[in-house]
């Protein structure tokens, strides 16, 4: 595991930098745009590799989620969104759809 409950989200996004996922991604229209080559992937070019959900220090109402992903063409990177009630409901769905890798 890369990502650790107990580390801030910045210290979860360096540590991921070092593992390799240095790319990073954005939600757009049911697909993830990787910024590093402006590319779409579609659910099926996409693996989970994990993810953590981080409590900002001062408001836990504050919270995020990082995700770990990897794509069939070795792009690998990070995608962040907002988590409980300020959550984009459709970008966790389609996350938490992708093939979880072993």
């Amino acid at each position: 595991m890369i990502l650790s409950q107990s580390n801030t989200l910045s210290q979860d996004i360096d540590a991921a930098r070092k593992a390799g996922y240095t790319s990073d991604f954005m939600y757009i229209n049911n697909a993830l745009r990787c910024r590093t080559n402006n590319k779409d992937y579609s659910r099926y070019e996409c693996t989970l590799v994990e993810y953590c959900r981080h409590e900002g220090m001062n408001d836990p109402g504050d919270s995020s989620i990082l995700f770990l992903i990897e794509c069939k063409d070795a792009i690998k990177g990070c995608l962040t969104s907002a988590y409980g009630k300020d959550a984009d409901t459709d970008l966790t769905e389609f996350v938490l759809s992708l093939p979880k890798k072993l």
